[in-house]
């Protein structure tokens, strides 16, 4: 209990009321009203509490009464919501709380609904290996079939290699398509393809080229190749295009070396 000058020093601030009733008066405590009977022993006895809806909700450390210039004893930072009853029983008031805490998720772990799924990176690859070529196919035989399967133009790169001992091809063919959206058509239609010009059983497999993609690694690999020296046949030789018209090939770089008499 307070004495008469706390009292009236607390009714002077505001915050202690007289005169709500036989022996009972209003005291502010932290952010609570509380009705306490003068009659008690305890300065917290008696305390009712029918509900609570507090903004701040901090740790139970029983109500204290409030003190001017003191700091606060809410220490928590938390959102709650709380709805509390009391009761009383033989040990002295009992009070059951259900509290739920505003818990969100962090803005990172939030998908945006509205969000579109990325797309995986377009495929560039653009060279691509033929296998089991009739052998006696030569280049200018290869390259006519290509016009006349309906790619003229869509190739930059053509290599059939030939076996110069014997002078007939190893079977197999490497072409670079000037766009990549022209590959699914071209593995489309020679995959599988055996409308050779000679009488033969084979079928012909696409496969990606798996030693050089793109036109710029095929000309930096064969420009300064034995296939490209003087001693070597023009058809047995890797050609480049634009726009379905042959152009030269670029200069080497350096003295090129004689191939050996097998393959270029």
């Amino acid at each position: 209990m307070q004495s008469a000058a706390q009292e009236r020093e607390l009714m002077r601030q505001g915050l202690l009321y007289d005169g709500l009733g036989d022996g009972q008066r209003l005291v502010v405590r932290r952010t609570f009203l509380s009705l306490v009977d003068d009659a008690e022993d305890a300065p917290m006895g008696g305390l009712r509490r029918s509900s609570t809806d507090s903004a701040l909700l901090g740790a139970d450390r029983g109500d204290v009464e409030y003190r001017p210039g003191s700091p606060s004893t809410v220490a928590s930072t938390r959102v709650v919501s709380s709805d509390c009853e009391v009761s009383d029983t033989a040990d002295g008031e009992a009070q059951r709380c259900d509290v739920q805490a505003d818990v969100r998720p962090a803005a990172a772990d939030q998908a945006d609904p509205g969000e579109k799924p990325r797309r995986q990176k377009a495929d560039a690859r653009t060279t691509l290996m033929l296998r089991n070529l009739p052998n006696s196919y030569s280049r200018a035989m290869f390259l006519e079939m290509l016009d006349e399967e309906g790619f003229a133009g869509d190739y930059d790169f053509v290599y059939v290699p030939i076996d110069f001992s014997r002078g007939c091809g190893l079977g197999y063919a490497f072409v670079n398509l000037a766009r990549p959206a022209d590959v699914p058509r071209f593995r489309a239609h020679f995959d599988g393809f055996s409308g050779w010009k000679l009488r033969t059983s084979k079928v012909c497999q696409v496969t990606w080229s798996d030693r050089d993609q793109g036109l710029k690694a095929n000309v930096r690999r064969y420009r300064n190749s034995p296939v490209m020296h003087e001693s070597v046949p023009d058809g047995y030789k890797p050609v480049l295009f634009s726009d379905g018209a042959r152009v030269p090939f670029p200069e080497p770089r350096g003295r090129l070396v004689r191939p050996s008499a097998r393959r270029g």
